[in-house]
C-alpha cells in the first residue's frame, strides 16, 4: 500500500512539474507527447518533423545477447541514418526484478523516455500515471492497423492504448514424430476429438496423448479457450456470466474428463516428468508425451537436433473449428514525463515497420507483429514460424488488467482446485468469478 502511494505521488508529481516545449526545438519538457504536458491531438500529421537539435533518447530493454547484438549492430545503425538529430541510448536492464526497478525508477523520476515492457505490466503502470496514451500519436492507427489484434490488444486500458507492440509470442502444439506414428496417424489431428482418440491409443501403450502444462493461466487459457471457454467478456470488465458460463464449465468439465481417464500427462498438476523432458524422452527413458504446447524458444534452445524428430503445428480446433491460444510479448511503451516523448515515438514507429520487424525476425527468430513481416516468404526457411504466425490469427491477450496477477491466482486456484477434486468445475469457476468480478472493478 505504502508502495503504490509513493509511486502515484510520484507520477503526479511529475506531471505537475511539466515544462512547456516546442515541438522540433531541443526544449527538453517532463510533459507528455508533443513537449506540452498534454496528450497529442488524433489529427496531427502522419509523422513529426525531425528536431531542429540532437537529443538523446533513453531505451530501456531486457533483450538477450543475441537480440541485443542486432540491435546494436544492425537495428540502432540504420535509425540513426534516417534520423542523424536523434541518439538512442539504450540500457539493457536486468530481468531479475526489473518491474520492482521500474516501479523504483518512476518514482525517482528517473524513468527513461522509452521502453520495452512486458505486455502484462502495462495496465497497471497505466492506472498509475506512468504511462503516456500513445493513441493519439502520428501514425498509430496504422501501426495497429499493420499488426496482429492479440499483440495491439495488450497494451488497452480503460479505453485507451498505452504501447504498441514490438515482439510477440504464442503457443502451438508439438509433437513427436514417433510418437504420433505410433498412435497410428500420419498427420498432427486437426480437431479435439481427432486429439483424444489418439490420446486414448497412447493410453493403450503406457504414455500419454495430452500434455498440458499446468493450471496456470498461461498454460491452461489455449485449451480452456479452443474448448469455448472465456475468462471475460470483450471489454474486460466482468468474469460473471463468462469465466462460469455453460460453454466454460463444459469446456473445463471436458478437461476433467480426460484427467479422470488418465489421457493427460502428470505435468496438468506439476507431475514429473516435465513437459520438454517427456516429449523428448529423458537420459535413459524412452519419450512418453505424444505432445506439447509450448512457444517458439522451445526450436529456438533447441535447433536442428529437434527439426527431424518433431512436428510444430497449430493447436486442435474446438467447437468453433478454431484454436485459440495466449499471447505474450513485449510493447514499446513511453512513459508520462518523458524528457523526449516525440523523438522517442519516432523510434517506436520505426520499430514497428515491416523492414525492421522482419530484420529482426531472421536475425534473432523473433515473432514479427507486423502481418506482412510475419508472413514474408524471407522466413520461409524458418520451418517452425509459419504455425506460430497462423496461431496468431485467433490467439487471444491474458486480461489487461492492472490487478492481472490477482486473477491469473484466482484462475490457477480454481482450476487446481477443480483438478484436485476440490471442487467442482460450475463451483470452482463459480468463485473465481466472483473474485475477478471484484478485481476488475477496481480496473
Amino acid at each position: 500500500m505504502l508502495l503504490a502511494t509513493a509511486f502515484m505521488a510520484a507520477c503526479s508529481q511529475q506531471g505537475s512539474e511539466s515544462q512547456t516545449g516546442t515541438k522540433g526545438s531541443n526544449t527538453e519538457s517532463a510533459g507528455g507527447a508533443g513537449g506540452t504536458g498534454t496528450t497529442p491531438n488524433k489529427d496531427k500529421e502522419e509523422s513529426a518533423n525531425p528536431p531542429a537539435a540532437s537529443v538523446t533518447v533513453e531505451f530501456w530493454h531486457a533483450f538477450g545477447e543475441g537480440e541485443e547484438e542486432v540491435l546494436l549492430q544492425d537495428v540502432l545503425p540504420k535509425f540513426h541514418d534516417q534520423h542523424p538529430n536523434i541518439t538512442i541510448k539504450p540500457t539493457r536492464m536486468p530481468t531479475e526484478n526489473l518491474e520492482q526497478q521500474v516501479i523504483t525508477a518512476v518514482a525517482g523520476k528517473v524513468a527513461p523516455d522509452i521502453m520495452r515492457m512486458d505486455n502484462t505490466w502495462i495496465a497497471k503502470f497505466a492506472k498509475e500515471g506512468a504511462l503516456q496514451p500513445v493513441d493519439g500519436y502520428p501514425g498509430f492507427g496504422d501501426i495497429k492497423a499493420a499488426s496482429f489484434d492479440a499483440p495491439v490488444s495488450t497494451s488497452y486500458y480503460n479505453g485507451q492504448y498505452y504501447g504498441i507492440p514490438l515482439d510477440t509470442n504464442t503457443k502451438i502444439a508439438i509433437y513427436s514424430k514417433e510418437l504420433l506414428q505410433e498412435a497410428g496417424a500420419s498427420e498432427p489431428p486437426a480437431t479435439m476429438d481427432e486429439l483424444v482418440d489418439l490420446a486414448r491409443k497412447m493410453k493403450e501403450k503406457g504414455k500419454f496423448g495430452i500434455t498440458i502444462g499446468g493450471v496456470d493461466a498461461w498454460n491452461m487459457p489455449p485449451w480452456f479457450w479452443s474448448l469455448g471457454g472465456r475468462i471475460t467478456n470483450d471489454e474486460y470488465t466482468e468474469a460473471s456470466g463468462y469465466l462460469n458460463s455453460p460453454e466454460s464449465v463444459k469446456a473445463l468439465e471436458t478437461m476433467l474428463s480426460w484427467h479422470e481417464e488418465g489421457l493427460l500427462a502428470p505435468p496438468i498438476l506439476a507431475g514429473q516428468p516435465g513437459t520438454w523432458e517427456g516429449l523428448r524422452g529423458e537420459e535413459g527413458m524412452a519419450a512418453s508425451y505424444m505432445m506439447i504446447n509450448e512457444g517458439p524458444w522451445f526450436f529456438g534452445i533447441l535447433g536442428d537436433s529437434v527439426k527431424d524428430t518433431m512436428i510444430p503445428a497449430k493447436m486442435p480446433g474446438g467447437p468453433d473449428g478454431k484454436s485459440h491460444s495466449v499471447i505474450g510479448g513485449q510493447n514499446l511503451v513511453l512513459f508520462k514525463g518523458a524528457k523526449h516523448a516525440d523523438e522517442a515515438w519516432q523510434f517506436a514507429q520505426f520499430m514497428s515497420t515491416e523492414e525492421i520487424q522482419l530484420l529482426m525476425a531472421l536475425k534473432t527468430g523473433a515473432i514479427p507483429t507486423n502481418v506482412k513481416a510475419a508472413k514474408s516468404e524471407e522466413l520461409n526457411d524458418v520451418y517452425y514460424l509459419k504455425y506460430y504466425v497462423e496461431e496468431l490469427e485467433t490467439a487471444l491477450a491474458r486480461t489487461p488488467s492492472a490487478e492481472w496477477d490477482r486473477i491469473s491466482q484466482a484462475f490457477q486456484d480454481a482450476f487446481e482446485s477443480a483438478f484436485r477434486g476440490q471442487a467442482t468445475a460450475k463451483d470452482a469457476l463459480d468463485k473465481a468469478a466472483a473474485e475477478i468480478d471484484s478485481l476488475l472493478k477496481g480496473k
